[in-house]
């Protein structure tokens, strides 16, 4: 099951922020926007709503709300700090935020390089301030550091995406959180309609808002993506997979992971079981 993370922010701060030494991390989401920078480390896979990206050293990206991601890497030494923002912080404080969907990968794929050494910077500044005791001035200090990155990535990165419909916040968290927990027991859009009461339509909008996928679209990928961990980290058939999986049968997994990876549930076992670091 995918899980959903209660994020908790520091103390004193409209944040969570951490120092990952241990790469390996599950398929998760949380509501807050992720940001990332890893300071050491060479090929970081980081997988954001089933597309892996490679990072390495000087790598700064971000996730945006409710994304699904997950990470992983090989043995060795890693130094990755980030933090998560309260997203009603956020809101009350930068409300235009609200139609974000920030584009920010990896030095790689930055259109402006001095905005991301920037806040690569301000990063690096907060996770030294927040080793100190935070007291007004620490507080006050990291504050403008944090809000140096908040209108860094809306001036630089941000390719704003107009919300039509207000999201109902509450419905799309129970909404989310109910796929996640049934999503293995063969569930059909018309079982959630049903369970929530509502409209396809309706549903499907609300669940759009955080995801940009439908219904079904996000069932299907959840399903795939414990698919892929099935497959990876066990020996078990095809056929079973599809079962524990939430798909009716190893045909129909085989078609949609085909789509999804662009090989057989099978061939992809056989490419790349050996590299799995299991989590």
């Amino acid at each position: 099951m995918v899980r959903h993370e209660e994020v908790q922010n520091n103390p004193r701060l409209p944040f969570y922020f951490y120092r990952d030494y241990d790469v390996n991390i599950s398929e998760h989401w949380h509501q807050g926007i992720e940001l990332n920078y890893l300071i050491k480390g060479t090929d970081l896979r980081f997988a954001i709503e089933g597309h892996t990206y490679h990072f390495n050293s000087g790598d700064f990206w971000c996730v945006n709300r409710a994304q699904i991601h997950s990470s992983s890497g090989e043995k060795g030494e890693w130094n990755c700090i980030g933090i998560i923002i309260d997203d009603d912080y956020l809101l009350s404080q930068y409300p235009s935020s609200v139609n974000w969907n920030i584009n920010l990968l990896g030095e790689k794929n930055c259109k402006n390089e001095q905005a991301y050494q920037e806040m690569c910077q301000s990063l690096v500044k907060i996770s030294n301030l927040i080793s100190n005791k935070v007291d007004d001035d620490v507080r006050f200090l990291i504050m403008i550091e944090l809000m140096k990155i908040i209108v860094l990535l809306d001036q630089n990165f941000n390719e704003t995406k107009i919300i039509q419909t207000k999201p109902n916040r509450s419905l799309n968290q129970d909404l989310i959180a109910y796929l996640n927990r049934h999503f293995t027991e063969g569930i059909s859009v018309e079982d959630v309609v049903e369970h929530f009461n509502s409209s396809h339509v309706t549903l499907n909008q609300q669940l759009k808002e955080n995801t940009k996928m439908s219904i079904s679209e996000y069932l299907r990928l959840l399903r795939l993506m414990k698919a892929r961990e099935l497959l990876l980290s066990t020996n078990k058939s095809i056929e079973l997979i599809a079962f524990e999986s939430g798909f009716s049968n190893g045909h129909v997994l085989n078609r949609n992971f085909k789509k999804w990876k662009n090989k057989t549930p099978t061939q992809y076992r056989n490419e790349f079981a050996q590299y799995y670091l299991p989590h």
